[in-house]
């Protein structure tokens, strides 16, 4: 089987061939269908200190149909489409125990989602229902990062939005304020062509960055806004953020930044702001989301803008690391060739 593997530093990522793996007691083999290129599978094989470990296989966003169970296996069958968490947990952790397996200290990682096959634990796979496509079983892992967010927000409904950026995070975010109740969704990017996936998602305006008048973000909002959710990550951005914040405001840091970033604390202290580095979901929200998803009439999957054959990964990769058009891309392993 290929699987795309990360060597290190500036090294490219190259597709390998490697033994399929043994199926053992409580296993699964998932033939993967859609996995999606994360903003991290960029940010973090760029050669900074936050880079993935040399030798790491990539792809953690992914859809696919089980081939194979395990002894033991009792939740899945064959022909069950799947969407599969990126990491498991101990089961007994603090962590575990509010089933937020990002930070279980021991599970292992669901990675590899870049290739034709995974072995995957039973525990880590969530059955996908018929009217889900692999497209948005691809997209439960990164929409459930904005349900977390708000939740850490604590919010209730009826607050003003702002979004900075429209990429997949951002438009997690506006996906989910919408659902969860909020008032008036202001959605701040360069990029025309989100505009109309932004909208559709649920935003009630989108402004590019020259048009971040305080002055028209009251006037679009009707008031400041309550949260702000910067999904940008580049320097300068989570500043950007503070500034219009307003007293006791919240702002929810997830363009997850990997350099030196100045933020000006007193800024924040006179405003009394809350600031929020939110990082994944639980299980019970990665599970929301696939409910949300077979009960909604708007479907996550208008975000893909490609789909690219296995062997393209690489160098897309290496062209998002610029400046470019794509929104959300997805690999299908069963091309041949990519198109968009």
């Amino acid at each position: 089987m290929r699987v795309a593997v990360f060597h290190g530093g500036h090294r490219p990522i190259t597709i390998e061939r490697f033994d399929d793996p043994e199926v053992a007691a409580g296993e699964i083999r998932i033939q993967i269908a859609r996995c999606g290129i994360c903003g991290s599978d960029i940010s973090m094989t760029a050669g900074s200190a936050f880079d993935y470990a040399a030798g790491s296989r990539l792809g953690h966003e992914f859809a696919g149909e089980v081939v194979e169970i395990g002894r033991g296996v009792s939740t899945l069958k064959t022909g069950d489409k799947v969407a599969v968490l990126p990491k498991c947990g101990c089961g007994h952790c603090p962590a575990c125990d509010v089933g937020h397996t990002f930070f279980c200290p021991t599970g292992p990682p669901v990675f590899g989602g870049f290739g034709d096959f995974i072995v995957a634990p039973e525990s880590a796979a969530f059955a996908l229902p018929q009217s889900i496509s692999m497209a948005d079983g691809a997209l439960v892992e990164p929409m459930a990062c904005g349900l977390r967010a708000l939740r850490m927000a604590g919010m209730r409904g009826g607050e003003r939005v702002m979004v900075i950026g429209a990429g997949t995070v951002a438009l997690s975010v506006i996906y989910w304020a919408r659902r969860l109740g909020a008032g008036p969704i202001l959605v701040a990017s360069r990029s025309a062509r989100r505009h109309d996936v932004a909208m559709a998602l649920g935003a009630s305006a989108v402004h590019s960055f020259d048009e971040d008048d305080p002055a028209d973000i009251k006037a679009v909002l009707g008031g400041p806004p309550d949260i702000i959710a910067e999904c940008v990550g580049k320097p300068g951005m989570l500043q950007k953020a503070i500034a219009f914040a307003p007293w006791r405001g919240t702002v929810l840091s997830m363009g997850m930044c990997t350099m030196n970033d100045a933020v000006l604390p007193a800024q924040c202290t006179f405003k009394e702001l809350r600031l929020i580095f939110p990082l994944g979901y639980t299980i019970g929200e990665f599970t929301e989301t696939i409910d949300a998803f077979e009960a909604d009439a708007v479907h996550p999957e208008l975000m893909v803008s490609d789909v690219i054959g296995l062997d393209a990964l690489p160098a897309t990769i290496e062209a998002m690391r610029g400046p470019h058009n794509h929104l959300k891309v997805h690999v299908n392993p069963q091309l041949k060739a990519s198109h968009g």
